[in-house]
């Protein structure tokens, strides 16, 4: 696999699991951002416009265009059920045991 696709993978595992996160199942691309370097997956604001749209044609998301370079994403119910493991997601790294705090 190459380590393109598997960034990738991560990328997209970790926006969901931000927008769980949040109370309000939404958060803007420059958050998203900031969420991703706390995970050591730095990336540009077109690399996570480039995930939020696959996520968006995958079903896993809603996108709102604030601006051009500012977007607002929602996750779905198939979003959810990708972070809480009920359903496996091609495209998308499968997520470990969640802890129970």
């Amino acid at each position: 696999m190459a380590i393109k696709q598997i960034k990738s993978e991560h990328t997209r595992l970790s926006i969901l699991i931000a927008l769980t996160e949040d109370a309000g199942y939404s958060l803007n691309s420059s958050m998203i951002c900031d969420v991703l370097k706390l995970y050591h997956l730095k990336c540009s604001r077109d690399e996570v416009h480039t995930e939020l749209a696959w996520l968006e044609r995958n079903g896993y998301v809603t996108l709102e265009k604030l601006s051009a370079n500012t977007w607002l994403a929602t996750i779905t119910q198939n979003g959810f059920d990708v972070v809480e493991g009920n359903i496996v997601a091609p495209g998308i790294k499968r997520p470990g045991p969640r802890s129970q705090l």
